[in-house]
Order: C-alpha cells, then structure tokens, then sequence
C-alpha cells in the first residue's frame, strides 16, 4: 500500500529487514516527511531508486552493526541505492548540493548507497562510511 500522495513507496519499503518484516511504528507525520525527501530526491532523475534500508528495530540495527544513536530506529532515514546509470559519488554530490531542497539532515557516503535522514536540527550533519 502507498504511503499518502506517493505514487512510488510502500509501507512495506519502509518496514525493517528483520527475519519478521517487522512494520515501520510511526505514523504521526514523520513518514510523511520521510516520503517526501524520498519523492523530491527521485524527481530528479526520474529513475526508481532502491531502499536498502528504513526503520530498523534495536536488535536488527545491532545485528547490521548501527550506530547506537542511528536515525533508522527512530524511522527518520533512508539508505538509497543511487539511479541505475548514477554513480555513488554524482549521486552524493547531488544530495549534498541540494540537502535543503530534499529536507536531508542527516548524510551519509557508503561504497554503493547513502543515507538520508530527517533527524532534528538544522545544520547537515555528514559523514563518509
């Protein structure tokens, strides 16, 4: 099922990877900004882009080697496979470019992915992994 106005998430994308699928627990409006940063970064490209990761419950954030203080338990980020035919590294660029436009806070760089996140706060926060 789609989430609100998106026409390219599902509940089910944004559910943890665990053995049990276990759903995504948030429904009080911070899915919403989680599909709109999702749906304001596919817009330019117009491609699909893959969801590596989004909620993640305590045990199965400790068991893919999460952060303690990781966005993805609180069901505020994305880790997203760039477009095919994007590199990892135009893709983070482009992310980190236009962060403000996307709502992204929290950015990460990883070999094949990035995460994005909608954490509080103002200030982008980075990192390379």
């Amino acid at each position: 099922m789609l989430i609100g106005k998106s026409l390219h998430i599902t509940w089910e994308e944004l559910a943890c990877k665990d053995e049990f699928h276990t759903p995504y627990p948030f429904h009080d409006g911070r899915e919403i900004e989680l599909v709109v940063m999702f749906e304001k970064i596919r817009a330019v490209w117009n491609k699909p882009l893959i969801i590596n990761s989004a909620y993640r419950t305590e045990v199965y954030n400790v068991s893919v080697g999460g952060s303690p203080h990781s966005q993805h338990k609180l069901g505020k980020a994305l880790d997203l496979q760039p477009p095919e035919g994007i590199t990892i590294e135009r893709f983070h660029k482009t992310l980190k470019e236009m962060h403000q436009v996307f709502g992204i806070r929290g950015l990460g760089k990883y070999a094949t992915f990035c995460h994005c996140d909608i954490r509080d706060g103002d200030k982008l926060i980075e990192w390379v992994g």
